[in-house]
């Protein structure tokens, strides 16, 4: 099977009027995300994919990208790519915004693909623990603070009488492309075409429930792969399973992702991403927000009280099941979810 790579280099030298956008391209936006443009010129001008993707790896060597994580990694590679191939060297970029503290991690940017398409892209989280925070709090609160940057950057970047847009993102990332689909302002809504979700986490019950969410069910993609540990968490009803040629939480990797032609090679959710599914909403289920929050909040500050911000960080204090484990005031089901959770964070350092 191939998978994104392939189909850069197979397609990558038609331009979008020659061949439409679609689900694979939304791939390939998403993965670029996960790089780090604040050191470019992006935001001085209405500069190119081509332009900027020169500074930014001529300022940035793969040794030292890939020590942050897999998708960084496999971004830069892409990256490489797509600035010499016609399809995308000459799409601008536009709004790009990387916004971190100790509660948040948020991070944006437009791709303009035509004068009348354009497709907003918001990054997964990343290695800082701030992220993997409001992962967490995803389960407690609404809306949490990347919601609230989310919707914001979207209704700055829908323009009543501009192009139409595709809204997108990969793990939380996706979480945020489906939050902003939904309460953007109302009069704009119509400016969206579609909203991908790749394997991005679902909603709580209330919002899953909600008006909103019913009104942009029929441009709602949710892309998930057959051996998804993140897709499945919280509640959803609507799934596009793909083919990954990882098992595992390694599955999570777009570019593990199948791909025939110019589409994601379809494919049955796992038992094991079944049962998981089941065990995180009988999760939800047994414990209110209040007791969520109660429990996010105790499992993060005995990682801030051990100082660590940040996957790397957390290597050198020893094994973060061994300290989930001998956390205090946290049930045993509650642990165990949290320990295989984590641990997909861990292996994977973007989530």
């Amino acid at each position: 099977m191939t998978n994104l790579f392939d189909y850069v280099l197979q397609y990558g030298d038609l331009s979008f009027e020659e061949k439409e956008f679609n689900e694979v391209d939304n791939l390939v936006f998403c993965l670029i995300s996960y790089l780090d443009f604040s050191n470019t010129k992006i935001n001085d001008g209405e500069y190119s994919l081509k332009t900027i993707g020169k500074e930014y790896l001529s300022k940035n060597k793969y040794q030292d990208i890939k020590k942050l994580g897999i998708a960084q990694a496999d971004a830069y590679k892409l990256l490489e790519q797509l600035i010499i191939k016609n399809r995308y060297k000459n799409l601008i970029l536009l709004d790009y915004i990387y916004n971190t503290n100790k509660d948040m991690q948020f991070s944006a940017v437009t791709f303009v693909i035509s004068p009348k398409l354009k497709y907003i892209c918001f990054e997964g989280t990343d290695e800082l623990l701030s992220g993997w925070k409001e992962d967490g709090q995803l389960a407690c609160f609404f809306p949490i603070p990347s919601h609230r940057e989310a919707i914001k950057y979207v209704n700055k970047n829908v323009k009543l009488f501009g192009p139409d847009v595709i809204i997108g993102g990969h793990s939380k990332g996706g979480n945020l492309a489906l939050v902003s689909g939904m309460f953007m302002k109302k009069y704009k809504k119509h400016k969206v075409i579609a909203v991908y979700s790749n394997d991005g986490p679902g909603l709580r019950r209330k919002e899953f429930e909600s008006k909103e969410y019913q009104q942009i069910k029929k441009k709602f993609i949710h892309i998930v792969p057959d051996c998804s540990m993140v897709g499945v968490a919280l509640r959803n009803d609507c799934y596009k399973v793909i083919k990954s040629s990882k098992d595992n939480i390694y599955g999570h990797s777009m570019t593990s992702w199948c791909v025939k032609g110019d589409e994601l090679v379809s494919s049955k959710l796992s038992d094991k991403s079944k049962r998981l599914e089941k065990s995180l909403i009988s999760w939800l289920d047994k414990h209110d927000d209040e007791e969520r929050i109660i429990i996010i909040t105790t499992l993060f500050r005995v990682f801030e009280d051990a100082n660590i911000t940040t996957v790397n960080s957390a290597k050198k204090v020893g094994n973060l099941i061994k300290i989930i484990h001998n956390i205090n005031g946290i049930d045993k089901q509650t642990k165990d979810l949290i320990i295989d959770l984590f641990a997909y964070n861990y292996r994977n350092v973007k989530g």
